[in-house]
C-alpha cells in the first residue's frame, strides 16, 4: 500500500505527532499510548492507536509494536524541523492566511532556533538578499530592535520589512530595501498592527 500524503494529516493527527515529538525531545523517550491519551484528552487508547496507524501510513512515524515506548517521528517531521506556514509579501501587504505547506529543517549555522518559515512573494526586500520564492526563517516575538527585519501584521495583512521605530516610541516605519517601494508608517498603539516575529535566516534553492 502506498503511503498517505503527510501534508494531508488532520489537525488531530498533527497534534498527536507534535505531542510525540515534543515529549521525546523533553524527556528523552517517546510517550506511551496511555500518556498520549491522557495528555491530549482522548477518551480511549483505541482512538490514539487509530491516529498512530494513520501517521505510520503517512510515513511520518514508525512504531515498534512490542515496545510500550516504540514510537519514533521520522522524515522532515522529526525533531528540529519547523512548519512552512504559507506565503508572505515582500512588497505590498497580502492577506495573512496561514496555509501550511509542509516542514523544513533549518541549518545549524543560523545560530538561533526559528519557530516557522514563510515563502516570500514580491521583490521589496531584494536589497537584503531576500528574493521571490525564498524561504525566510522566523523567530516568534512581539517586539523588535531598530533595523531588524520583521514579519508584521497590518489589518490582517502580513508583510516583511525592516523595522524603524521613532525615538518617541509611539510610531514606527516599515522600510523596504528596494527603493521602488515607499515606507509604511504605523502607529505602535494601534491594535491593528502587530509584530509576529523577526527574520533570522533565508533559504534559497539553487
Amino acid at each position: 500500500m502506498a503511503p498517505d500524503d503527510p501534508d494531508r494529516l488532520t489537525p488531530r493527527q498533527r497534534q498527536v505527532l507534535a505531542f510525540v515529538r515534543d515529549c521525546t525531545a523533553r524527556q528523552g523517550a517517546p510517550p506511551t499510548v496511555r500518556e498520549i491519551a491522557a495528555g491530549l484528552g482522548f477518551a480511549s487508547t483505541n482512538a490514539v492507536a487509530g491516529h498512530l496507524d494513520a501517521l505510520a501510513r503517512a510515513g511520518v512515524l514508525s512504531r515498534s509494536p512490542r515496545r510500550s515506548r516504540g514510537l519514533r517521528v521520522t522524515g522532515a517531521e522529526a525533531a528540529g524541523s519547523i512548519p512552512i506556514l504559507g506565503r508572505i509579501a515582500a512588497g505590498r501587504p497580502i492577506l495573512a492566511v496561514e496555509n501550511r505547506e509542509g516542514q523544513v529543517a533549518p541549518d545549524a549555522f543560523l545560530g538561533t532556533e526559528p519557530d516557522f518559515a514563510l515563502r516570500v512573494q514580491g521583490d521589496s526586500m531584494t536589497g537584503d538578499g531576500i528574493l521571490p520564492g525564498d524561504l525566510i526563517f522566523v523567530r516568534n516575538q512581539p517586539v523588535a530592535r531598530r533595523g531588524e527585519i520583521v514579519v508584521a501584521l497590518l489589518d490582517d495583512e502580513a508583510t516583511v520589512k525592516r523595522f524603524q521605530p521613532d525615538p518617541d516610541g509611539l510610531r514606527a516605519t516599515l522600510v523596504a530595501s528596494n527603493p521602488a517601494y515607499p515606507p509604511i508608517p504605523v502607529d505602535l498603539s494601534d491594535d491593528r498592527f502587530r509584530i509576529l516575529g523577526v527574520v533570522v535566516g533565508v533559504f534559497r534553492k539553487v
